[in-house]
């Protein structure tokens, strides 16, 4: 069945490479003659119709491309099966899949499967073609199928996944995540595991059925070797021990992975001055609520590779904001976890001299707000705790998102003391110009947070907003140095000031504040492309940003009814692939309802080309997942897609 050595789809290879040679160079003319001059003497061959289709899709000529293909189909199937080439089915699919008309593809492998049922290679096409059309029980029942005749550890593994995804997307739940569990120990108990991915797919597994406790006595016995890092075994412990619910072995877990973490590249332990380095601040802070018996962060998403069955979302940094999940601890439980924490975190604090470590500082800035979440907490403490941090990283941008929650457990009389201390700060010491704009724009920031902006009279909005403006004007010769793709020192403050003019607006009604608004962005991205311009002397080619100014002056714009104008700051955005789902939704609802037809079909129809590429491309990488046997990417090549499948059908039906 399979081409013969020498040979290509039952054609001499050596009539066939010059083909495929003018096809790589995009010479398509002369390769639709070469394939014209192989028909002749080959006119019942599948393979040289099929070579034929693929040059004229590629020329463009979707129609006669895919009357070929069906000419080439209707061969293979009615023709001596020795003539069915893998070869040829694969050189089908490309074209069938360019054309829209996966099914066709598949209905051959359908039917070369047909004709020599045990042949590896054609079944792997066509659990190929039921990973494009997200077909996950065809994909199951084809892998199953591999299993039995070669009892492979991979297909099994295929099949598991298969059976994953299909209660993912809700059919079938438990009985199907017990036969896969079934397979699974089936297979153990004669042949074992010899992957560390079919152990993380068997751990999730047994996740999905909320099984922790069988899924830490598979870690800590012979199979959990398989997980070769140290590192990365505790890391999974922990999570299923966090969600088995013992939080205090779950923060003993951690607790060892920060203070052994190994380099696996150089292979020498990393000091815990440099810990801070290698893990993230929601590693630390859920460290400790570990220590106070949380479970928010487990189980979410992107918590870990191995856990994506859980299907669970969550913030990043900081999970929950609210008072009231205050977890039910006795008091001499609680104090004697607070004890824990706060001795493990003041070590790493006493160890870290870098003054760009943050995380540690972070995680004492949670213990303190755990305080007060518990009744024993002192505001004044957590106050002092935050005056700490600003004196270190009061500079950096991230400082305001990275406190907010912090200062949410405050009274408002605790947080205008805070600002004052602030003020005080800021005006008692002189640091370098980029440290001194950064701590002004953190100033500015918190104010704006805490609401000082809202009770302040018309006349002081206006001088702080002419404040922001002069500063960032002032502090402009700053950014001379900087690359082109970094952000320009204190560009916050525009936006800052025209927000406040916007505030402006809607207090007095008078439609020159929000003309000023626009102008000051506008002045933004004037000053942004004169900058790039300049850097432009010594670099050749530049990526246009996304640039914030824009996304404001596009809101502003919509709320004026001026779409078009909207519409034309949009499009200077240059969105493309995944920025179009991200980005999109600032545009499109207004544009729904405009009377702007022309440029709404513009919009939707390269929103659905994005959408058709993207599961396309989904479909690609899902299966390299699987031959590369990465099967914890599985799930994330396919979450997008599940996300938006909804959407993307109802503006298939509204616009075709």
């Amino acid at each position: 069945m399979a081409s013969k050595f020498g040979m290509a789809g039952g054609i001499p290879e050596r009539r066939v490479r010059p083909i495929w040679d003018a096809i790589d160079s995009r010479q398509f003319k002369n390769a639709l003659k070469l394939s014209a001059s192989l028909l002749a003497k080959y006119p019942n061959s599948p393979y040289a119709l099929a070579l034929k289709a693929l040059i004229l899709e590629r020329m463009g000529k979707s129609d006669e491309a895919l009357s070929v293909c069906l000419s080439a189909k209707e061969l293979l199937c009615t023709n001596d099966p020795m003539s069915i080439d893998d070869l040829t089915l694969s050189t089908l699919q490309i074209v069938f899949q360019r054309l829209d008309h996966l099914d066709m593809a598949t209905s051959c492998y359908e039917h070369a499967c047909g004709k020599f049922p045990n042949n590896l290679e054609l079944m792997m096409g066509l659990f190929n073609c039921y990973v494009r059309e997200y077909s996950f029980v065809k994909q199951q029942q084809i892998a199953i199928k591999m299993y039995k005749i070669v009892g492979e550890e991979r297909f099994l593994l295929w099949a598991v996944c298969s059976i994953q995804l299909q209660v993912l997307c809700g059919n079938g739940g438990e009985k199907l995540l017990l036969l896969a569990e079934g397979l699974l120990k089936k297979h153990i108990a004669s042949h074992s595991l010899h992957e560390p991915e079919a152990l993380i797919v068997y751990i999730s597994l047994l996740e999905q059925q909320s099984k922790f406790g069988d899924a830490l006595e598979i870690l800590s016995g012979k199979l959990g070797s398989l997980i070769m890092i140290d590192v990365d075994r505790l890391r999974v412990k922990g999570r299923l021990l966090a969600r088995a619910g013992d939080y205090g072995a779950a923060a003993d877990i951690f607790q060892e992975v920060l203070e052994l973490w190994y380099a696996c590249r150089n292979g020498y332990m990393i000091r815990i001055a440099d810990l801070p380095f290698y893990f993230s601040s929601s590693e630390y802070l859920d460290l400790v609520r570990l220590y106070f018996g949380e479970r928010e962060f487990w189980g979410r998403e992107d918590a870990d590779d191995s856990s994506w069955c859980n299907g669970a979302t969550g913030n990043p940094t900081h999970p929950s904001n609210s008072v009231d999940c205050k977890p039910h601890l006795t008091d001499e439980v609680f104090d004697s976890r607070l004890s824990s924490a706060s001795s493990f975190v003041q070590k790493l604090l006493d160890s870290a001299s870098n003054d760009s470590v943050r995380c540690p500082y972070l995680a004492n800035l949670e213990i303190e707000r755990r305080k007060i979440f518990s009744g024993k907490g002192d505001d004044d403490k957590l106050i002092e705790a935050l005056m700490q941090y600003f004196f270190r990283f009061g500079h950096l941008a991230c400082f305001s998102s990275d406190v907010e929650v912090f200062l949410q457990v405050l009274s408002q009389d605790k947080k205008t003391l805070f600002v004052e201390k602030l003020i005080d700060s800021c005006e008692s010491f002189a640091t370098i110009p980029t440290k001194e704009l950064g701590n002004s724009l953190t100033l500015f920031k918190i104010q704006e947070y805490v609401g000082n902006f809202f009770t302040l009279p018309v006349s002081e909005l206006e001088h702080l907003g002419v404040r922001m403006a002069e500063m960032y004007c002032k502090n402009l010769p700053l950014s001379k140095d900087l690359d082109v793709q970094e952000s320009m020192h204190g560009e916050d403050l525009l936006s800052m000031a025209a927000n406040i003019l916007v505030q402006l607006f809607w207090r007095t009604k008078h439609l020159g504040y929000l003309v000023e608004s626009v102008m000051v962005l506008e002045f933004g991205l004037t000053i942004r492309r004169d900058y790039t311009v300049l850097a432009l002397t010594h670099r050749f080619l530049v990526r246009e940003e996304i640039h914030f100014y824009k996304i404001l002056l596009l809101h502003l714009y919509s709320h004026w009814g001026a779409l078009p104008l909207a519409y034309q700051w949009y499009k200077s955005l240059d969105v493309k692939n995944i920025l179009l789902e991200t980005v999109s939704h600032h545009i499109l609802p207004q544009m729904l309802i405009s009377p702007l037809w022309a440029d709404v079909g513009e919009l939707l129809r390269d929103y659905l080309k994005f959408m058709d590429d993207h599961f396309r491309e989904s479909a690609d990488l899902t299966f390299l997942a699987y031959r590369h046997r990465n099967y914890s990417k599985v799930y994330s090549h396919l979450f997008f897609v599940v996300s938006t499948a909804l959407l993307f059908l109802l503006l298939h039906l509204f616009f075709g």
